[in-house]
């Protein structure tokens, strides 16, 4: 493949995220090849790319031997792989070490393959906007330097997510690769795992009693255009993406169709619970226990003016 073309290697490439971005990728004429590596085998979705620019290898990044062996291999050396997305992350806020390992050390294990082999000049890695503390004091629009969450109660999907995000940061300074950390609202649409996408698609939709927080969704759409524009553009650096109309749970809530019902904060979390032992939710309270009283709303300046991002997705929920 050129070299002034992109061959960009795409992890959980099988997360709908990956799937989404890899067949935009794949219809640009800028990319060269697309590698696309997950645990899982082949799916039936890629069957009909052309196996001469979509390369799919089976690969877990948390096995060492099996990481060389993708970075090392014949293949990732014929691919001439200059970027890199990383999108290996675990969706649902599940607990565990296996779940710990993947979300921070497998980015740290990337990172350091990725440096090791000179051909990677761009490293991507698709973050979240849960890493911000929030609190009643916060200003109403987060910026890239705001706080961020390193509360040691907070729920471990958090604690996950800004420890990769700061293991990212810290190899940011490094000259021979551009580091770019997209910090995305809940991204909603269709079989999307997210949180709010489950929250809004409960039949009985509880909030916090005495709160209705403003709420910032990002459809699929505006999340593979800032990911395809991290790649392309001669950028680094930290950025906000957000979505394009904002409202209070309660305005989403009706729009969605489900039924609101306002509970005592004591109260969330174990009704939460009961919700998703009877099978009725996928949401977890846990993990949005503050986002349920105070607004995350995110400073999209800096990518409008450095990415030429502008969303465009509107509320279909």
């Amino acid at each position: 493949m050129a070299r002034d073309k992109k061959n960009i290697l795409i992890t959980g490439v099988t997360s709908t995220v990956g799937r989404h971005l890899a067949k935009h990728l794949y219809g640009d004429s800028r990319v060269g090849l697309i590698l696309g590596v997950a645990k899982e085998d082949l799916p039936y979705y890629f069957k009909d790319l052309d196996k001469e620019r979509f390369i799919f290898r089976e690969c877990d990044i948390l096995k060492e031997r099996e990481l060389k062996n993708l970075f090392f291999s014949k293949m990732f050396k014929q691919a001439k792989i200059n970027a890199v997305v990383h999108l290996a992350f675990y969706n649902q806020p599940v607990k565990g070490e296996n779940v710990h390992n993947l979300n921070v050390e497998g980015t740290k294990s990337l990172l350091d393959k990725c440096l090791e082999v000179g051909d990677v000049t761009k490293f991507v890695f698709k973050s979240s906007d849960v890493v911000y503390r929030l609190k009643p004091t916060n200003p109403i629009y987060l910026d890239e330097n705001a706080e961020l969450n390193f509360d040691p109660n907070a729920d471990q999907w958090i604690r996950d997510r800004v420890g990769a995000d700061m293991i990212c940061r810290s190899y940011m300074d490094n000259p021979r690769v551009n580091i770019v950390i997209l910090r995305f609202s809940s991204i909603y649409g269709r079989d999307v795992t997210s949180q709010f996408n489950a929250y809004f698609d409960s039949k009985i939709i509880f909030k916090t009693l005495g709160f209705n927080p403003l709420i910032n969704l990002v459809h699929m759409s505006d999340v593979i255009k800032a990911l395809g524009l991290s790649v392309f553009k001669n950028v680094r650096g930290v950025f906000n993406i957000g979505g394009k109309d904002i409202a209070p749970i309660t305005t989403l809530a009706e729009i969605s169709g489900g039924l609101t019902v306002s509970l005592p904060q004591p109260l969330m979390g174990p009704v939460n619970w009961l919700q998703r032992m009877l099978g009725l939710t996928k949401y977890y309270y846990s993990v949005d226990a503050d986002r349920q009283k105070y607004m995350c709303l995110l400073d999209t300046r800096k990518a409008q003016k450095i990415l030429g991002y502008e969303p465009e997705g509107h509320l279909q929920l």
